[in-house]
């Protein structure tokens, strides 16, 4: 005797399959209004998206451990730095994500301390 009707696990099918079609059209509509990383200039609000390309924890003021994360895109990449985290659940080497903050300079890169953050789902294409 099966457990679950043909037609339940249909249902169920369509529901997570219409769940899956959301969640990347709010990941596309995440990406409204990005700029490439070769654009971005020091001192300036940027939004950009792109893959984890390098993950590291890095000290930061003598004792702080911080997760320093290089993000690219096809034009080029900078450093985001999550002051005092060693680790953020759901960023791992090529995580797609969009990052929001004040571009500043640290050690000659261009870089983004304690941005807002949002992750993307794989499936969508990143611009650029």
């Amino acid at each position: 005797m099966a457990l679950f009707s043909r037609s339940s696990k249909v249902a169920e099918a369509q529901r997570v399959a219409d769940e899956n079609a959301e969640f990347e059209r709010l990941g596309r509509r995440a990406l409204d209004g990005v700029t490439p990383i070769s654009e971005t200039m020091w001192r300036s609000q940027v939004r950009v998206a792109g893959r984890v390309k390098a993950m590291r924890v890095q000290p930061w003021a003598e004792k702080i451990a911080s997760l320093e994360i290089t993000l690219a895109d096809e034009t080029g990449g900078l450093t985001v730095v999550f002051l005092g985290r060693r680790t953020i659940g759901g960023i791992h080497l090529g995580s797609h994500m969009v990052v929001e903050g004040m571009v500043s300079e640290v050690r000659h890169q261009l870089t983004l301390i304690n941005p807002a953050y949002q992750l993307l789902p794989h499936g969508v294409d990143l611009p650029h």
